[in-house]
């Protein structure tokens, strides 16, 4: 993939530009005109890296994989670490496979769509929009530290600026410049990083180096600048001016442009009236759907609560002196320990109980309403939703538990299987084989 990528320091400021690809591995910013720029769009792909003071970087954990439910979930769960309205706003997220772990970018929504505009002004449609923090160099066990350099020439410019603007005071201006100088650009992972003023840089990074330890660190700065936790890590030189492709692609996934829609476009100008009944449909749909997912959820935690509550006062009841913490658990420590003494097994429903309860937890649709001992056996009176579901809990029971299970009787409605089923050890031989199916 052919990258041309261009920084803003600021709406203002002039672009920059680096053209970058597999045979280009890393190249230099150069200021330029926008026309020379747009000139530099044919067959490659655009990247904007904008200033990291625009874009909030986060990072949660929300164990859904369905995108829509994380899209409505995330603005939800940063609300309260927001300083502007969520509608005001534009989430970008990206989940990592094999984790919980969801990263997300926050801009402002008409901040973003300004330098969307700035660039089609221009003939320049951007394909990626990221912080510039998300195109420093990156790479596995290390970090990046970055003082932004700014070419004389923009800095002229946003001095110019600061003098003509009517909208804050010189004054205040300079101040936001002399701040823009001194910030620090800090890259800790391929989605993670964030920005210091540089007389609080040490303590941000001591503190996130405790937690999250670095072997490496590049940087433009003298390594006499870091605090003295932080000289056990082997220092590089880095250029702020060069961008490296791999780092720079790294990134790419918590694209801004994702998701967004620019308001006041083209896109905007469908006719949403038209589609109300529809999405109101599907959204009662969608809120009755969950509303049963829940009660249904809410259902199997009671019936989970109500086995443990029974296996627990069964061991209580067995042990007075005892304190549950894994009360099947206990039940098999207690019992091989009286085998032990005695030289031969109790005649005990407690063996019983604390194989067939782990069995019972696991098939969460299984209920159970009722529970006698008799003779040897253990008498349970079932819900499952089909015979299948009875079956397959059967053949589990006898193949991991070492159980035989005899179904009594049982009554089939439209929607469940109500059984009494009778609970047996299985025979030595039985046994062992189930023991070794288990390891």
């Amino acid at each position: 993939m052919q990258l041309l990528v261009i920084k803003l320091n600021s709406i203002q400021a002039i672009p920059e530009y680096a053209l970058l690809g597999k045979n280009q591995a890393e190249d230099r910013f150069t200021p330029s005109s926008w026309q020379k720029i747009s000139s530099l769009t044919r067959g490659r792909r655009v990247l904007l890296v904008i200033p990291n003071n625009d874009v909030m970087l986060s990072t949660l954990t929300i164990p859904s994989t369905n995108k829509k439910q994380l899209l409505r979930a995330v603005p939800f769960a940063l609300e309260d670490s927001l300083a502007e309205d969520l509608e005001n706003l534009h989430f970008a997220i990206h989940k990592q496979s094999n984790s919980d772990k969801t990263n997300v970018a926050v801009i402002n929504h008409q901040r973003l769509g300004m330098y969307t505009a700035l660039l089609r002004e221009h003939k320049i449609t951007p394909y990626y929009v990221l912080p510039q923090l998300l195109a420093q160099h990156y790479q596995k066990d290390s970090w990046s530290v970055l003082k932004k350099e700014t070419p004389q020439s923009d800095a002229s410019e946003r001095v110019v600026h600061a003098i003509n603007s009517d909208k804050q005071t010189l004054e205040d201006k300079v101040i936001a410049l002399n701040k823009s100088e001194n910030d620090i650009s800090v890259r800790t992972g391929v989605f993670s990083g964030f920005n210091s003023h540089k007389n609080l840089l040490n303590l941000f990074l001591v503190e996130h180096f405790e937690s999250h330890p670095t072997q490496h660190i590049y940087t433009n700065l003298e390594q006499t600048e870091f605090s003295d936790e932080l000289k056990e890590c082997e220092f590089k030189q880095l250029d702020a001016n060069l961008i490296n492709y791999k780092s720079a692609t790294e990134g790419l996934a918590l694209n801004l442009l994702t998701g967004y829609i620019q308001k006041g476009g083209a896109t905007s100008s469908i006719n949403w009236k038209a589609w109300r009944p529809a999405m109101l449909i599907g959204g009662l749909l969608a809120t009755t759907w969950i509303a049963i997912l829940g009660l249904q959820n809410n259902q199997l935690k009671q019936q989970r609560k109500q086995i443990d509550s029974a296996i627990n006062n069964v061991f209580l009841e067995s042990f007075p002196s005892s304190r549950v913490v894994d009360a099947p658990q206990q039940m098999k420590s207690k019992l091989a320990a009286l085998q032990q003494q005695t030289g031969k097994t109790s005649d005990s429903v407690i063996p019983l109980i604390a194989d067939i309860a782990p069995l019972l937890k696991k098939h969460k649709d299984i209920t159970l309403n009722e529970l006698r001992y008799q003779d040897g056996e253990l008498l349970l009176k079932l819900n499952t939703p089909n015979l299948s579901r009875l079956n397959a809990f059967k053949k589990e029971a006898k193949e991991s538990a070492g159980l035989n299970v005899k179904v009594k009787d049982s009554s089939t409605t439209a929607n469940k299987v109500e059984a009494n089923v009778i609970i047996s050890p299985l025979s030595s031989n039985g046994k062992q084989q189930a023991m070794e199916n288990k390891a």
